[in-house]
């Protein structure tokens, strides 16, 4: 049985995605950047995602100059993958903030909502 999205600790909420990513990568397929997720609030962590040859690949911690960073608060993050939380109100509203190319940060977005991660939790 799948978890709640609530149930996972940042590091495994990670683990899930990259997974996830994996096991479909057309969506990502031809996409090519480094993205970095400051996440503070009720957990906290930085974390880059590589993509790379239709490949993801998580770290954790700052080992590459990031295309794009995005600051947002654990829930907020949580809010982003299920989609109920617009990247662009999320921008104009301060709930996000982007550091670097916003394009790569909006173009996350529409990646995400094609893996349907709230079906896959």
């Amino acid at each position: 049985m799948a978890k709640a999205i609530d149930e996972y600790s940042l590091n495994d909420l990670m683990q899930r995605i990259e997974e996830m990513f994996n096991e479909n990568p057309g969506p990502i397929k031809g996409f090519e950047a480094i993205v970095q997720y400051d996440i503070h609030g009720d957990a906290e962590g930085t974390y880059q995602h590589f993509f790379h040859d239709g490949k993801l690949t998580i770290k954790e911690g700052t080992e590459a100059v990031p295309i794009c960073t995005m600051q947002m608060s654990y829930d907020n993050f949580k809010k982003s993958l299920l989609g109920k939380l617009s990247g662009t109100m999320a921008l104009l509203t301060g709930k996000v903030k982007v550091k670097g190319d916003i394009s790569t940060g909006l173009k996350i977005e529409s990646i995400v909502k094609k893996y349907k991660i709230k079906e896959q939790l």
